[in-house]
């Protein structure tokens, strides 16, 4: 069983977003067994996609049944002992899970629980999202070398990108975070106002109940090369799923 999370310390960067898309891959596209967890409290945004989602197919009339979709548990637990507890409760479920998909909140203090999972070596990949912009480089640098020493493993990656820059911008960036023992993902995604919200009829393109592999080849390639690299890095097998 692997664990993944996408991850910002700063809101709005668009980790919740990824953490979907990323679950939906492995579960439609894949055909993994999928369990999502939602830390991100009180506004548990990934938890009411997924209930905003079922009521769109309800009022489409189309037929489903919530076991073809992953589970998203709301998780409230933040203390210390509880959060032992959900570990001990998660590695029971390793014959019936392959991969567990953390969606915390954008934030990185003391107690938050990003923190105990990455000091408890629990999580597999710590994903970053880093944007062109001079504070959020030294933000993501800054955060990526605390984990590093603690053990955990990260993987930074451009996110809206424009295209306008020069692609050895890209690269010279590169080689700073590795001169500070960062990896950063040679993939990037272009910006997307499509990805911000649910799909719906408005052909949206993240979605807890489907991966639009069709649409997001044709608007934002870059999101499948970045998932597919997160999908090797953690040695997860590429069987597609014969649906």
């Amino acid at each position: 069983m692997k664990f993944v999370t996408f991850f910002s310390a700063k809101g709005g960067t668009g980790k919740t977003t990824f953490n979907m898309l990323f679950a939906s891959f492995l579960r439609y596209k894949l055909g993994k067994r999928v369990l999502v967890l939602d830390f991100d409290g009180p506004g548990f945004n990934f938890y009411y996609s997924r209930i905003r989602e079922l009521q769109i197919l309800l009022e489409q009339g189309r037929a489903f049944d919530e076991k073809d979709f992953f589970p998203v548990e709301k998780i409230s637990a933040q203390d210390e002992e509880d959060l032992r507890e959900l570990c001990a409760d998660l590695r029971s479920l390793e014959k019936d899970v392959d991969v567990v998909v953390m969606d915390f909140r954008g934030s990185f203090s003391d107690g938050d629980p990003i923190g105990f999972f990455s000091v408890e070596k629990v999580l597999d990949l710590i994903v970053m999202p880093v944007e062109l912009d001079g504070m959020i480089i030294a933000a993501a640098k800054g955060l990526a070398t605390i984990f590093n020493e603690d053990g955990q493993q990260t993987l930074l990656f451009f996110n809206r990108v424009h295209g306008k820059e020069k692609p050895e911008l890209y690269q010279a960036l590169r080689d700073w975070f590795s001169g500070h023992g960062i990896k950063v993902s040679q993939n990037i995604v272009k910006g997307s106002v499509s990805m911000k919200k649910e799909r719906d009829v408005n052909g949206y393109l993240r979605s807890t109940t489907s991966f639009p592999e069709k649409e997001i080849r044709e608007k934002n390639p870059g999101i499948l090369q970045l998932l597919n690299e997160v999908v090797d890095y953690v040695g997860l097998e590429k069987t597609e799923s014969p649906s």
